[in-house]
């Protein structure tokens, strides 16, 4: 069986997006003016991310926005910039109810304690939140937090998302990230012991110098740490990274097959260990159901969403605006967002139905069928992967397999190839 489930994933190998939000970013056509975007925010529930950039080492595998500092008086400019978004935005919808707020980086944690008070008691002054708000931070397991964790906690946080990446010292040294696994241990019983009950842990497979034991041995120490969810994604290959790897490590990436035996060697122990697969590289011991949104997946069901801070990406009432990736202009921009798309109906539906696809594992073939003109070729595509039990009909539904959910991008493109073939 996981020979077989080898050979689908090298058949079906192919760059591409995750579809947690359409159209992707290089699809966008438009760059509407800043006062129709304000005027499309009349949502009431939102959730809400706010892009902390800051990290005080550099990990070379990492392809996020971020400023390497350690000078933490300059937070507070950028607390300020993000407040003044903040409060543009509240005033166009004064009755609005924050459903949950992801702070994501960079590094969140690196803010002082009293700069993530003032953050987030600025943001939920005279705002509500509803009933099943969830806050969750991401963070270095390197750091020293515990009081950082405490102020969050007490505004309702309860989720932390810690980068573990690798426990093997060889593969860590080498992209420049020292780390160990009683730094993940004690991270975990400090946010344990300040209120959050949902822990995340995240895994990149791939990294030069990883090996089906060294990786084997970290997927173990993972299980034995017991998080709520794990995340387990392969190295994003993007060029500017290429300048700080070479810098300071050995950068020889594994081939694609070596890669994809660590995916279906932890995929085994995760599940073995009582994880699910969500999809997408994400697994969770809750068997609740799960929402999705550009932050990932979720238990709490996801609304509209609005980003806050450098980089920021909002889908919000049809329309999706980025901020400026340039820090420097960030801060002194009077216009903060750079890019933007007015969703047409087509895109609207497509978002709809990859968010039904990745989440509820179904999709109606009626519904897709209607969206494009050449009906044989989607036909032809979606036996094809019936044939390869990545789906299943039943009363015109396709329903995603288990062993589908490993392909829930490749099920994505099929259908959105057939819109625009």
């Amino acid at each position: 069986m996981k020979e077989k489930l080898k050979q689908l994933l090298i058949n079906f190998h192919s760059p591409g997006r995750r579809y947690s939000y359409y159209p992707s970013l290089p699809k966008w056509e438009h760059s509407l003016e800043r006062e129709e975007i304000l005027k499309s925010l009349n949502s009431k529930e939102v959730d809400l991310y706010i892009h902390i950039p800051y990290c005080e080492n550099l990990c070379t595998f990492c392809g996020c926005n971020i400023k390497i500092t350690k000078e933490k008086a300059q937070f507070d400019e950028y607390i300020d910039k993000v407040l003044s978004e903040w409060k543009e935005y509240k005033a166009k919808i004064p009755d609005l109810v924050l459903n949950s707020i992801f702070l994501g980086g960079g590094t969140p944690t690196s803010l002082l304690p009293h700069q993530l008070q003032r953050l987030i008691a600025t943001i939920l002054d005279q705002t509500p939140k509803t009933e099943t708000f969830q806050g969750t931070v991401e963070t270095d397991p390197r750091l020293e937090q515990r009081e950082q964790l405490r102020v969050l906690n007490s505004f309702g946080f309860n989720s932390i998302s810690i980068g573990v990446q690798d426990f093997d010292e060889k593969t860590l040294h080498n992209v420049n990230r020292i780390q160990t696994i009683d730094d993940v241990k004690r991270t975990m019983n400090c946010a344990v012991e300040e209120g959050f009950n949902e822990t995340s842990l995240d895994l990149i497979y791939g990294l030069p110098f990883q090996t089906s034991e060294s990786f084997k041995k970290t997927i173990q120490q993972v299980l034995e740490l017991s998080p709520t969810r794990i995340c387990n994604y392969p190295l994003a290959k993007v060029p500017w990274q290429k300048g700080p790897q070479n810098a300071f490590g050995i950068y020889k990436t594994l081939k694609t097959e070596e890669m994809f035996d660590l995916y279906l060697e932890s995929d085994e122990a995760l599940k073995a260990g009582g994880y699910q697969l969500l999809g997408m590289g994400h697994y969770s011991k809750s068997r609740n159901s799960h929402s999705r949104n550009i932050m990932g997946y979720t238990t709490n069901k996801t609304y509209s969403v609005l980003g806050l801070g450098v980089s920021a990406i909002s889908n919000f009432n049809g329309i999706l605006f980025q901020n400026d990736k340039i820090l420097d202009k960030y801060l002194i921009s009077k216009n903060t967002i750079k890019i933007s798309h007015k969703k047409n109906e087509l895109e609207t539906k497509l978002e709809e139905i990859f968010l039904k696809l990745t989440c509820e594992y179904e999709f109606v073939l009626e519904e897709v069928m209607a969206l494009g003109e050449n009906k044989d070729y989607l036909l032809k595509n979606l036996t094809y992967l019936e044939n390869n039990e990545l789906i299943e009909l039943r009363d015109q539904k396709y329903l995603i397999t288990e062993t589908g959910k490993h392909f829930l991008r490749t099920i994505c493109q099929t259908i959105e190839s057939f819109v625009y073939n």
